[in-house]
């Protein structure tokens, strides 16, 4: 019959078991649920911007080295300039100029001179050699005259000096003038040999656009992207005109082949974006899904003669939307499309990164979803620990509590007591099962822990009232500062720690008169004032010996002069007026003396060398500090 009742008993505590666990279940998935659900809401948007942010910076070294590029190149052009001019000055007073431009050029048709083949092939001249020069001087109206050929000597010696350090940045360097003259240094292509005889560089925009007629303003240009027949190749031009005295002498430029160059722009940074470049116009200059060689077929595409439609939508979004932005980020401006847009100075071209925004929302949603994750193993490892915790914290403290029930149920109170080993929290069953055990033993553990409680009350009472005794007998009660009992005490068990200390002796100065003035009221005022400064400033004890008399007992280790000093200064910035003091200053001071204690010395010695010190400190003038050396 008794292990029939324990069974059941038993199979009460798994119930509660059971119930326990389901509930924390329910709880951790709910919580789970809004947790996952903030957690997306807050981290997604922050994921999404962060995607964006990696397109950007994947695509910044590519930009920011072809801006770099640019801009070298024009800073590059004033270098030439500047050379040119030089160059030119030094010509006009050689006479020699005139002989070397004779020697070096050769009338190859009627009107048209050109640069001998051997300064493309390298040749030495006095002292100087030359090699990937060539030149054309193409028909004029005017003939050659002196100041011209100078010119052009200038022009040939600046490229030969300055040209070959700049063939890794541009595809070549040359001169261009108004008389239908370009002097060039190339690597590739001996330009000024191949130049068509009937060729007049001024009727076309690159030159066109330097002279006076076209550019008032003698702004340096960049070109638009042009097909340079005799050197086989697609380019654009820097060009920076050079005048002197208000006569256009010459044009120093680049020209910037776009293979390489446009290779590099629209090279796809990840798999599927597309980048594409457009000039300010809407035109197609390059573009990752289509070849260069497909635009130079058909030369520079435009909405008209293209028809892929992603490129539509951006010439148009290029021509209507009116940009400004050095760099902007749009979003559905284009077929559920996001835009990384840049404008690439220099040439003015827009440079177009189109990434699916499908792709970004896919990213995006990662972090969430991994800290979605996160949170739901986190949640099952938390089921499972609180399985094991509630296996050990509350079954088997059941099964102890129905034990010591049944005992207290055969008045075996001994026994049952000593079952009670560890604290039981009780909830339901297990209250239920407590019940029965502490209605039969409350008798005892009632009146025990009354007992007890009675006891350890008094106790305490009988403690604070000591510890208020204590402190009436050793504090003073107008300053709150120890008194000469806790000094005495305090002294003599330094003096037997035979640890290093010092004991201060310190003395308002000219208190009676202040109190004979001012009255006793004011007197206990002020004296309650420095106490309470003294009390601020340090963590030690500070006595009150008699009067107007104070002491502290301070361990060696601290720096004795400094530190009364301190006290002594931070009593001064009290300020409290004394106008009936012998001393100069008008305000309440102190005056103090310390001494080593000694362990092998009395008390009433070590507060006489103290006191001695602090008569020095009143001989001094007051308002001092004397340390016994």
């Amino acid at each position: 019959m008794e292990r029939r009742k324990d069974d059941r008993r038993l199979q009460r505590h798994e119930k509660l078991t059971t119930a326990l666990l389901v509930k924390i279940s329910i709880w951790a998935i709910s919580l789970v649920v809004i947790a996952s659900a903030i957690t997306f809401l807050t981290t997604y948007s922050n994921a999404r911007e962060r995607v964006i942010h990696l397109l950007q910076q994947d695509l910044s070294p590519t930009l920011e080295r072809n801006q770099a590029l640019f801009k070298r190149i024009e800073s590059n052009a004033n270098i030439l300039a500047e050379e040119f001019l030089s160059q030119y000055q030094l010509m006009k007073s050689n006479e020699s100029t005139n002989e070397w431009f004779n020697q070096w050029y050769q009338e190859t048709s009627p009107g048209v001179f050109r640069l001998k083949p051997a300064f493309n092939r390298g040749i030495s001249f006095n002292g100087d050699y030359f090699e990937s020069l060539s030149a054309f001087l193409g028909p004029r109206e005017k003939p050659i005259n002196d100041e011209l050929k100078s010119r052009v000597i200038a022009a040939q010696f600046t490229l030969n000096e300055l040209a070959p350090a700049w063939q890794k940045d541009v595809a070549n360097t040359h001169f261009s003038m108004p008389e239908n003259i370009l002097l060039m240094y190339s690597k590739e292509s001996p330009w000024g040999l191949l130049a068509d005889k009937d060729l007049v560089i001024t009727d076309f925009s690159v030159v066109k656009s330097t002279l006076r007629s076209k550019n008032p303003e003698r702004k340096p240009n960049w070109t638009g992207l042009y097909y340079d027949l005799p050197a086989d190749v697609w380019t654009i031009t820097y060009q920076k005109p050079i005048d002197l005295n208000g006569l256009h002498l010459a044009n120093a430029s680049f020209d910037v082949a776009l293979g390489s160059l446009l290779s590099d722009l629209t090279q796809k940074k990840r798999p599927k974006s597309e980048h594409i470049v457009l000039n300010t116009k809407g035109d197609l200059i390059a573009a990752s899904n289509l070849s260069q060689d497909a635009i130079i077929e058909r030369s520079t595409l435009t909405s008209q003669t293209y028809d892929e439609p992603l490129y539509q939508q951006l010439s148009h979004l290029v021509i209507e939307a009116e940009l400004n932005d050095t760099s902007i980020t749009l979003e559905n401006a284009v077929d559920d499309q996001l835009l990384i847009i840049d404008k690439i100075a220099g040439p003015d071209w827009w440079h177009i990164t189109a990434y699916p925004l499908e792709e970004v929302r896919k990213q995006a949603i990662i972090l969430p979803l991994q800290l979605v994750a996160a949170g739901v193993g986190l949640v099952i490892l938390t089921l499972l620990m609180t399985y094991w915790l509630i296996q050990r914290e509350v079954s088997k403290p059941l099964h102890e509590v129905a034990t010591v029930a049944s005992l207290m149920g055969q008045r075996n109170y001994q026994e049952a007591l000593s079952h009670r080993a560890a604290s039981i929290k009780a909830r339901g069953e297990v209250k239920q099962a407590l019940d029965a055990f502490k209605t039969m033993a409350s008798r005892f553990i009632a009146a025990q822990n009354d007992l007890e409680q009675q006891v350890e009350a008094r106790t305490e009472e009988l403690a604070e009232a000591n510890r208020q005794l204590d402190a009436l007998a050793h504090m003073d009660g107008l300053t709150g500062l120890f008194n000469r009992r806790a000094f005495d005490r305090d002294l003599e068990a330094a003096i037997e720690s035979r640890k290093p200390y010092y004991l201060m002796m310190a003395d308002i100065d000219e208190f009676k008169p202040y109190n004979d003035n001012y009255g006793h009221e004011a007197g206990d005022r002020a004296l309650k004032k420095i106490a309470d400064c003294l009390l601020e400033r340090t963590p030690l004890k500070v006595y009150r010996y008699g009067g107007e008399e104070l002491a502290i007992i301070i361990p060696a280790a601290e720096s004795i002069d400094k530190k009364l000093n301190e006290l002594r200064e931070a009593v001064m910035t009290l300020v409290i007026p004394h106008d009936f003091k012998t001393a100069e200053l008008p305000i309440l001071t102190i005056s103090m003396g310390a001494a080593a204690i000694h362990s092998d010395e009395s008390a009433a010695d070590a507060i006489r060398r103290a006191d001695r010190q602090l008569y020095e400190a009143k001989k001094a003038g007051r308002n001092c500090v004397c340390v016994e050396s």
